[in-house]
């Protein structure tokens, strides 16, 4: 393909398998492909970069570049993508911004219903939702942890189709049309007014079909549920998918013209295997997923629809294949079963990898900057070939991870994601 692509061609030519002037690089552009708020500080101060940084949702503690005027950071780093969150994260609306100092003595910008108190054991609490949900920091921590799961009270059936009717009726599982005008004009803007693709992305209470279950009943009790109480399970997701799509018929009927990929997120791996068994899951969540998938894809045809799924997943990829998910992240390569030179070839023509560029659990927490740039240009030689490639870390960027080493993610992941290093303009 010829060089000089932009950013959005450059995405479209890999989600769909063609091989583009070099692999897209995502620095940032969702939840899962972040940077801890204080790594981002000091990367700021690391590049002589003195604007004030921004953290849209507190909850993971990630900043947010892309609300700064001049996206620096993000040019630097050669990313092609803009995110497209939701306005209201956790009940806080991204307005009436105000700084707030972080456990290293940095600042950013939080948002103005952002109102945590200190207790007197030296946690940092706030909730969210009318008090529904609370979270909580411990001293020293490095984010937020849901303490509070709001329908762990649902003991059966009977319990459940009563609070699904209260849910339904309070909105929470709605988009209203205000916030919809303030989205769509977002990301009209980003589309007209520059090149990156746009990755739309709404947390768990937007287009989640599987973890909602989890952080609402708790993980133990929903794990018990599927395990005892399929036909609660199955209540519980038809309300799901019901409001799911009611959602984004709404969403993408005003922003699917100006967004390339919507991201769902669902953990269905641990590190050593799957949550559930296969059964289990083609029983009680593919159906649904499949019809909102296919929802998705005759409303916005254009628009790709990327699974967030940490784990080892592997049994379950040609699961994602069949019912329409283009790409997958954050692709852990440190789990049980995800050998990068399998999952090429065994899924890498089916399916878009997005992620797998360095390991954040090791490499990135232990090794020197010539063994993270050594592991960048191997996922890279893995991965790349016949496009079907996004770069990024498995994960977000922790707070510890030197600036330096940061900066060298990026310049390798663009010097070794080259298809013709020729096209490339520093050759």
């Amino acid at each position: 393909m010829a060089a000089g692509l932009t950013a959005r061609q450059r995405v479209a030519a890999a989600l769909n398998h063609e091989e583009p002037d070099r692999v897209p690089v995502d620095f940032a552009s969702t939840h899962n492909t972040g940077i801890s708020i204080i790594a981002y500080n000091r990367l700021k101060r690391h590049c002589g970069i003195t604007s004030p940084s921004y953290m849209r949702d507190p909850i993971p503690m990630l900043a947010s570049p892309d609300l700064e005027g001049g996206h620096e950071i993000i040019k630097l780093l050669g990313s092609d993508f803009l995110p497209l969150p939701r306005h209201i994260n956790s009940g806080m609306r991204a307005e009436n911004w105000r700084q707030w100092v972080l456990k290293d003595g940095s600042t950013c910008m939080v948002p103005g219903d952002f109102n945590p108190v200190e207790t007197e054991a030296g946690y940092i609490e706030f909730s969210s939702f009318n008090g529904m949900a609370l979270f909580r920091m411990p001293k020293g921590g490095y984010y937020f942890d849901s303490i509070r799961h709001p329908l762990n009270f649902v003991e059966n059936l009977s319990q459940l189709e009563e609070v699904t009717a209260l849910l339904y009726r309070s909105g929470i599982f709605h988009i209203d049309q205000a916030e919809l005008i303030i989205l769509k004009e977002q990301a009209r803007r980003i589309h007209e007014e520059t090149d990156y693709a746009v990755v739309a992305s709404g947390g768990p209470m937007f287009f989640s079909l599987y973890q909602i279950g989890q952080e609402l009943f708790g993980y133990e009790k929903f794990f018990m549920f599927m395990a005892s109480e399929p036909d609660l399970i199955r209540c519980w997701m038809d309300f799901l998918a019901r409001t799911c799509a009611e959602k984004l018929r709404h969403y993408l009927r005003e922003l699917g013209p100006y967004i390339d990929v919507i991201m769902m997120g669902d953990d269905y791996g641990t590190q050593e295997g799957l949550q559930l068994s296969p059964r289990m899951f083609r029983e009680l969540f593919k159906p649904h997923l499949a019809a909102v998938c296919r929802l998705v894809h005759e409303i916005s045809p254009r628009v790709k629809i990327l699974l967030h799924s940490c784990g080892s997943i592997a049994p379950l990829i040609p699961d994602f294949i069949e019912v329409g998910i283009d790409a997958l992240n954050p692709v852990q390569i440190t789990a049980k079963n995800m050998d990068p030179v399998t999952l090429k070839r065994e899924f890498g023509k089916e399916i878009t990898f997005w992620g797998g560029g360095v390991r954040t659990q090791t490499t990135l927490v232990n090794g020197t900057q010539q063994e993270v740039i050594n592991e960048v240009k191997e996922m890279l030689e893995i991965f790349k070939p016949g496009g079907g490639y996004i770069f990024c870390p498995i994960h977000d960027i922790q707070e510890h991870v030197p600036p330096a080493t940061i900066v060298a993610i990026y310049e390798a992941a663009r010097q070794y994601g080259a298809y013709n290093l020729a096209d490339l303009p520093f050759s």
